[in-house]
């Protein structure tokens, strides 16, 4: 007797070079008696667990089990895998296993996968429910714009069995993560509420719950789910950080392409010698994997770019050229994200390349206004690269409101753009609440040097130098790509007032 192995999200069987399709509800009766193998299940028990609420004729269940011996080469009179008990109903003889998820190929970078579920609308009746509806689907396109995230189309979420657990939801949709959400709405105002449920043990990785006065109605929608997207996905993200429980428990030579990335993304948010090591030995591990990962060779150059501070092995000019071939290499392979297209803006103004530096950072900011780190970091090329102050305070702006609770490397990009349009004791604020690294203390010691405060310009630069001796204030606006002619008058200009020479 041949043994199937059975995915019931793909409704197929196999069995060696063997395929055989079948039909949705084929395949959600042939997972029922799966689930009561050696039993024998009743027409009227298959009818309730399948066609719940639908009325249908008992002539239908003979109809699926005929379908599914044709597929498995079975016969009611010689049975081998589906046996018709007179009068009783069907039992599964045995022979089909379930394929929970096919295995990844040693090279395939599988992402995290989530679902979004229909919404429950449990106040305010049809109206409401459109609006939820509508609100999860900007959520689906929301979430598909993060390059790390696979989203499941709303056509297979909407449709699953939320009757069924969980588990067996996440089996049905072959996802990793489902979104639940309700929503509850009143004349003067709303309230929605979100759970992102673990589909490895069924339990909650994150909830939120948001509540809203009742405004223009498509906006609030719109408003809503960039909300939700933003904590759910992106480096910093609720689903990263699930992720990274999993992965770091794991040796590192166990570890797939994506969890490597995963881990270099934790690692990628400490400041430490050993953190920064230990990520850029991830994400080099995880385009060893994955040579066509966009987002590893990312990630790699994020730590390329601080490569001093990783490690003397190398010089300055040997990590600005590692942080340009990674970052090119990136962008050869995904050439609409926003992430990638910043740091390539910056690694083309590092090497001289200013028309083309230009062009990646007005293509950053293009699809940089729906996730808050492109934001963030595009405005960090605007205001290096262009000199477009403006705009970068509004991707700064963006930024803060999609992320209430920013990474401190959010100060590098804020107190950036404060410095170089002229509002040195922001700048200065920002540099003191900052994180203790590089960056910092320039921003500090400059917006100091703007203001003519020239005794703590000069303490500051002391500390600098006592933590980063090779840093060079000649060199740093190579290093970071400050092309544009305004922020260069400014760097200049608060470089010559510390007169340290």
């Amino acid at each position: 007797m041949k043994k199937w192995a059975f995915t019931p999200s793909e409704n197929r069987l196999e069995t060696g070079n063997e395929i055989a399709t079948v039909t949705g509800k084929a395949s959600s009766v042939l997972k029922y008696l799966l689930e009561n193998e050696g039993r024998v299940v009743s027409r009227d028990e298959i009818l309730k667990a399948i066609w719940r609420d639908v009325h249908v004729t008992p002539d239908i269940v003979r109809e699926y089990i005929f379908d599914l011996r044709q597929a498995l080469g079975d016969s009611a009179s010689n049975p081998r895998y589906i046996e018709t008990v007179r009068g009783k109903g069907f039992r599964l003889l045995g022979g089909v296993e379930v394929q929970r998820r096919k295995p990844d190929l040693p090279n395939a970078m599988r992402r995290a996968r989530i679902a979004v579920l229909r919404p429950l609308c449990l106040e305010g009746g049809e109206r409401w429910q459109r609006f939820a509806d509508g609100m999860a689907d900007e959520l689906i396109t929301d979430l598909a714009r993060f390059s790390d995230l696979a989203v499941v189309a709303r056509v297979s979420s909407f449709g699953a069995d939320t009757s069924k657990s969980i588990l067996d939801v996440v089996e049905q949709l072959d996802c990793d993560y489902v979104l639940e959400s309700s929503l509850s709405a009143w004349p003067d105002g709303l309230k929605a509420q979100f759970q992102l449920i673990d589909g490895r043990d069924g339990l909650h990785a994150w909830a939120d719950t948001i509540e809203r006065p009742i405004g223009s109605m498509p906006q609030l929608s719109g408003e809503i789910a960039l909300s939700v997207a933003n904590q759910l996905g992106g480096m910093s993200g609720a689903i990263i950080r699930s992720e990274q429980r999993y992965a770091v428990r794991r040796p590192m030579s166990a570890l797939t392409a994506y969890e490597n990335y995963v881990m270099a993304c934790q690692l990628e948010e400490r400041y430490d010698q050993a953190s920064m090591r230990k990520g850029l030995a991830h994400a080099e591990r995880a385009i060893e994997i994955d040579p066509e990962f966009a987002r590893g060779h990312l990630v790699r150059a994020f730590f390329c770019e601080r490569g001093e501070a990783v490690s003397s092995e190398r010089t300055r000019d040997e990590w600005i050229a590692e942080t340009q071939a990674s970052a090119e290499r990136a962008m050869t392979i995904d050439t609409r994200d926003p992430l990638i297209l910043s740091i390539c803006a910056r690694s083309f103004a590092s090497t001289g390349r200013v028309a083309e530096a230009r062009n990646a950072v007005i293509r950053a900011a293009d699809f940089a206004q729906n996730e808050s780190q492109a934001a963030l970091e595009t405005a960090s090329a605007l205001t290096l690269v262009a000199g477009e102050y403006d705009l970068a305070d509004h991707l700064l702006e963006t930024a803060f409101a999609l992320c209430p609770m920013p990474p401190a490397y959010y100060a590098f990009a804020k107190g950036r753009n404060l410095l170089f349009s002229g509002r040195y004791q922001e700048a200065e604020a920002v540099a003191e609440t900052g994180p203790d690294y590089e960056s910092t203390y320039v921003i500090g010691c400059l917006a100091q040097s703007l203001q003519n405060k020239a005794a703590e310009a000069r303490r500051t630069h002391e500390i600098l130098m006592s933590k980063y001796p090779h840093f060079s204030f000649a060199r740093y606006p190579e290093t970071f790509g400050i092309v544009a002619e305004t922020t260069l008058d400014t760097y200049r200009d608060a470089v010559a007032r510390l007169a340290l020479d």
